[in-house]
């Protein structure tokens, strides 16, 4: 019966996210950084490109085969036509992984799946595109569930092993999660040793074994690029710069906390009672939930990292998601084995102030039924495989096939790759949207794989004025090797603010003078730097030091500030932040 009613909420999740999926990408104005990234993760695949090998980005080889799906089921190879399937094949990516760990959760029986799908319906929770990120975090607690409450050590060991398993498809997902799945469960194997000191020696050893599974299956995938492809050189070349992806990530991608005072302070009760109703069940006298429990609410409480840097309200709740079904889980235990009605009636409480606070809920997925009801899921999935835009309506004005030779790799910098992508020309991106390349040695690393290009590159450049407002107007990403090796290809621009430069083989050097600064500091706390002598100059470079104490590894650092005048007039407004800590 369990699996009856996962596979009935399953469907009809796909259905309503049929119905609810876009028909068609928009205009250009309309394509901003996320559609850049997922239409171009399948067509680096199908250039032969893969993700941690060829190009490094936030997203992995997992997440690339998800979107290649979606783009091949479009009846014609066009990634950007095809956006609408590739969100649909990530959304059926969630779908599947959400069933895994309701399967995998035994002590939830049908009725308590059943509770639990209609309160993700009600708060729409996991309905993002990207959800599959918490619920494959989420898999790997249902794994590491499973080990902690085999009664035998061959099942333990079996299960601690798959957990590794588990671990690397967290990482290869995006690097971040593979972190959180191996401390989250190398934390509750260690916590469940505490609480059970006759089987110490048994949890101590599944936690090697998922360890020891998670390292080789790093030295496996490392072996793996190092074989498949001549550019990958040094055997542990992914790992090291998805851990540059991570910190620079931390030090450059934050921004401040998005949502408002009460859904804060409501989601704060959310997680405290979570918190101490799942340690209660999980210390109490005679309670076989420790097992359940202790991996969500460490996994709930590690994730909760990631919305604490890039505060807006998505990251806020892709972050809280896997809390939020860790109290999901406690009502539905609740529902089904717990007598106290006290203790039912204070989770539906807390479920009102969630219902208040999350800003997802409400009654759409009902709506959503009713428009699938009405209208045939079926003849709207055909008519998206076969959704098709013009060049005009989605490129800058004046950026057709002709402009680009058909022989150049094409370089969109510093994030448009739906540009080559919807010219069917080859795209070049050494860091997934140049942005990213936000610590040294992703710079140096994205400027050596320029060099090696030689002249068969065309760089497609945005001005400032079209890229930084919708990148919270911080950008990390050195421009100099740019300016040193490139030309305008074509004195006109394209759209808002676009322009094409080749390098034609001659290498420009900068003539650079120190300019002494005296400062002075006002009384709001700014700083003031003023030449001591008047200077012109077509750059000016600053060179910084930022120091942060140790709260940087639980928060985010506060980007300085920075207004540059000109005979007091500003020429620019802006905020920097360390590409490099201290």
């Amino acid at each position: 019966m369990k699996a009856a009613v996962i596979f009935f909420f399953s469907v009809l999740w796909l259905i309503v996210s049929i119905v609810r999926v876009p028909e068609s990408v928009g205009r250009n104005a309309d394509i901003g950084t996320d559609t850049s990234w997922v239409v171009g993760l399948p067509e680096a695949l199908h250039q032969g490109d893969v993700s941690g090998r060829d190009f490094h980005g936030t997203y992995g080889p997992v997440p690339q085969l998800f979107a290649f799906a979606g783009a091949w089921f479009h009846d014609s190879w066009s990634p950007l036509d095809a956006l609408p399937l590739i969100l649909l094949s990530f959304i059926t990516a969630a779908i599947v992984l959400a069933a895994i760990v309701l399967f995998l959760l035994k002590p939830l029986g049908w009725k308590a799946c059943a509770f639990i799908y209609l309160c993700c319906a009600g708060l729409n929770l996991f309905s993002e595109p990207t959800s599959f990120r918490a619920l494959v975090l989420l898999v790997s607690s249902a794994v590491v569930y499973r080990a902690l409450d085999s009664e035998s050590d061959a099942g333990m060991f079996f299960w601690a092993a798959l957990a590794g398993v588990i671990s690397i498809v967290c990482q290869l997902t995006t690097a971040e999660l593979g972190i959180y799945s191996i401390a989250a469960a190398v934390l509750a194997f260690g916590l469940q040793a505490t609480v059970n000191p006759e089987r110490r020696r048994n949890f101590a050893l599944s936690a090697a074994a998922t360890v020891v599974v998670y390292i080789a299956a790093n030295v496996v995938a490392s072996a793996l690029f190092i074989f498949s492809s001549s550019s990958y050189t040094n055997l542990f070349d992914y790992q090291r710069y998805e851990l540059e992806m991570i910190r620079g990530y931390n030090f450059t991608a934050g921004t401040p906390w998005d949502l408002s005072a009460w859904p804060t302070l409501g989601l704060a009760v959310v997680g405290a009672f979570t918190l101490g109703t799942g340690i209660w069940l999980t210390l109490r006298a005679g309670s076989t939930l420790g097992p359940l429990l202790l991996p969500l609410i460490l996994t709930s409480m590690i994730s909760l990292k990631s919305g604490v840097i890039r505060s807006d309200i998505g990251h806020i709740t892709q972050a809280s998601s896997p809390l939020i079904f860790t109290f999901l889980v406690i009502g539905a235990l609740f529902l089904e084995s717990l007598r106290s009605q006290r203790r039912k009636v204070s989770w539906a409480c807390v479920f009102v102030v969630l219902w208040l606070s999350w800003p997802w809920a409400g009654p759409y997925a009902a709506y959503d039924v009713w428009r699938a009801a009405t209208n045939s899921p079926v003849r709207k999935l055909r008519r998206l495989r076969t959704v098709s835009s013009s060049v005009e309506d989605e490129l800058p004005a004046g950026l057709t096939n002709a402009a680009i030779s058909s022989e150049d790799r094409l370089l969109p910098f510093p994030h448009e790759l739906y540009i080559p992508v919807k010219l069917q020309r080859r795209l070049f991106a050494p860091v997934f949207q140049s942005f990213n390349a936000s610590t040294k040695a992703l710079q140096d690393f994205y400027v050596d794989r320029l060099k090696a290009q030689g002249q068969n590159l065309t760089v497609i450049y945005g001005m400032d004025h079209v890229a930084s407002p919708t990148l919270g107007s911080v950008q990390t990403i050195t421009r100099v090797p740019l300016y040193r090796h490139f030309r305008l290809a074509k004195n006109a621009g394209f759209g808002q603010g676009f322009y094409l430069l080749r390098d034609d083989g001659r290498t420009r050097e900068f003539r650079s003078v120190e300019v002494a600064f005296d400062s002075v500091r006002a009384q709001d706390g700014a700083y003031e730097f003023r030449p001591r002598h008047p200077q012109q100059c077509s750059l000016l470079q600053l060179i910084l030091q930022m120091r942060y104490s140790l709260a940087r590894y639980f928060g985010r650092p506060v980007p300085a500030e920075l207004s540059v005048f000109r005979e007091e007039q500003s020429v620019l407004q802006t905020e920097i932040v360390s590409i490099e800590p201290n």
